[in-house]
């Protein structure tokens, strides 16, 4: 049968060398002066092979009008078995032209019939008149045309085959050229990204550059002021070229996730650290609470997450001009082979575009589109990409007066450094004397909760002094500079008066400059947002 690359060879070549076989077959095993098989398809019946034995009656190739051949008599009778013994005397074929060309005969007509009982065509004997065809031959026709229907329906399969295989052929060359052609059209956007950028920066650089020189200590207010805006718009801008080249390269699938251990806590608090100049600027309040071990390592990209987490942080600090920058991180769900998810919310007072048009005003939390989102802004998009890419996702959720980023990505844990394990060992049980005003993120107080400490918090000195009357001792003091009634170093001699040897932790805020003789009194000064390492540190230093 027929042939094509990747489909296997059937029993035949062709339906035409099947015929031939089983007409060779036939002859063999049936004494008739002729045998032949046609084809039929209503109009005209073809001759396929014929064998004729003494008298030449039918010849190969031969073609009829289809109610011309005596073929037609078994197709016109629903597909049975049809046997003349004078066709001269038959009702129907002695008025046919063709009886009068062959005379009187005998004839036996057989149905090739598919599986889907279509007729294909006839298998057909002739001889003299009065020729007996015995019940064994009969059987030994209709099996011969029962296997030619199922050679008939294999070539039928094949050809189907052959030709989806062509049209797979067909459509995997398209594909290859759209495939070509779409990286052609990419690689020239890359490039001309990458030279726009190039182009652009260069001189970009310049300008920031010259910003710093000239700034003068006799440059008037409206001077800095305008030498700051140069500044601050050539940074903008610098953020976009960085921007778009990270986009780029993320949607044409270049951009290579790594997975190495590295220090979660460090890496949030890191990112979340570079916005702490923004927001003492802008005077809005930055806050890091963050529910995991310090002591925890984990397995992924240290550089996508960072990047990710700062230009969901940049966002929100571009959408507050006043209230609070609020971050948060936990590790959730059962953990399946050491991997967890871990929950980054990073929640601001602001609105999500200037145009309000994804604000909904409603008491309940929504869940804004995040595609919409995204298109407005190219680091989001950026963002989204590496959370993608690392199995994650971003979504956005409005409240009343709040909009709230919430970052879900699955890391892997690798080990628990032993050595910051057993100093948070050492700190559990001991008490704690916080003295600091209470804010949306009780950060410091919950990482010493989280470590076990005996944390008893109050927002007022008098309190603290009145506890310690009372009788209460404890082991350390942090002290929150920020207190609503101007706590002071008066305040933290008191405590040490009252509690000789009782170590004070200070928290100041980004950019504070404190006095060299205010420092003498406190035994450590950390800076606000506190990082976990920075308070472990101290805590294991200043305490026996």
């Amino acid at each position: 049968m027929g042939t094509v690359e990747g489909v296997n060879q059937g029993f035949y070549e062709n339906i035409e060398e099947a015929a031939a076989h089983i007409v060779d077959v036939l002859s063999g095993i049936l004494r008739v002066n002729t045998i032949f098989v046609a084809t039929n398809d209503g109009v005209t019946n073809v001759i396929l092979e014929a064998f004729n034995r003494k008298e030449e009656l039918i010849v190969k190739g031969t073609a009829l009008p289809f109610m011309e051949s005596y073929c037609s008599l078994v197709l016109r009778d629903n597909n049975s078995v049809v046997t003349i013994s004078d066709t001269t005397e038959h009702s129907v074929t002695r008025l046919m032209n063709v009886t009068d060309g062959l005379g009187n005969r005998f004839f036996v007509g057989v149905p090739i019939v598919r599986r889907t009982g279509e007729s294909y065509g006839t298998i057909c004997i002739m001889d003299d008149p009065g020729y007996k065809i015995s019940e064994t031959d009969m059987k030994t026709l209709k099996a011969m045309a029962v296997f030619l229907g199922y050679v008939v329906d294999l070539e039928s399969a094949l050809h189907v085959q052959e030709q989806r295989l062509s049209d797979s052929e067909q459509l995997q060359e398209k594909l290859q050229a759209e495939k070509e052609r779409a990286e052609s059209e990419a690689m020239t956007k890359t490039q001309m990204l990458k030279l726009m950028s190039h182009e652009i920066r260069n001189p970009l650089n310049g300008i920031l550059g010259l910003t710093d020189l000239m700034r003068t200590p006799d440059m008037s207010e409206e001077q800095a002021e305008y030498v700051n805006m140069i500044e601050t718009s050539g940074n903008i801008l610098l953020s976009l070229l960085n921007n778009m080249m990270s986009f780029n390269i993320n949607e044409a699938g270049k951009t290579v996730i790594h997975d190495d251990p590295f220090d979660l806590v460090s890496t949030i608090e890191n990112t979340v650290y570079l916005y702490a100049g923004t927001a003492a600027s802008k005077k809005i309040e930055l806050g890091l609470n963050l529910n995991l071990n310090v002591s925890q390592v984990f397995i992924g990209d240290e550089i996508k997450i960072g990047q990710m987490l700062g230009h969901v942080m940049q966002y929100a600090m571009d959408s507050t001009r006043e209230g609070a920058v609020l971050v948060t991180a936990e590790m959730r769900g059962e953990e399946v082979e050491d991997t967890s998810l871990l929950l980054l919310r990073v929640r601001y007072t602001g609105q999500m575009l200037s145009d309000n048009r994804l604000r909904i005003s409603t008491a309940k939390p929504e869940t804004i589109s995040t595609e919409k989102l995204i298109g407005s802004n190219l680091g989001l998009a950026v963002s989204q990409n590496l959370a993608i890419l690392m199995h994650g996702r971003i979504q956005v959720n409005s409240l009343p007066g709040e909009e709230e980023f919430r970052i879900s990505l699955p890391l892997r844990r690798y080990w628990d450094l032993p050595q910051i394990t057993s100093v948070q060992q050492r700190l559990k049980a001991k008490k704690v004397l916080l003295a600091k005003d209470p804010d949306i993120l009780q950060g410091v107080s919950s990482l010493m909760r989280n470590w076990e400490m005996d944390v008893r918090m109050t927002s007022g000195s008098a309190t603290a002094c009145e506890w310690i009357k009372e009788g209460y001792k404890p082991d350390v003091a942090v002290v929150d500079l920020g207190l609503r009634e101007g706590i002071t170093v008066d305040f933290v001699i008191a405590l040490k008066q009252q509690i000789e040897g009782l170590p004070v932790i200070v928290l100041v805020p980004y950019g504070m400059h404190m006095d060299i003789q205010q420092t003498e009194v406190f035994d450590a000064v950390l800076t606000k947002p506190v990082r976990q390492t920075e308070l472990l540190n101290a805590l294991s230093i200043i305490l026996p």
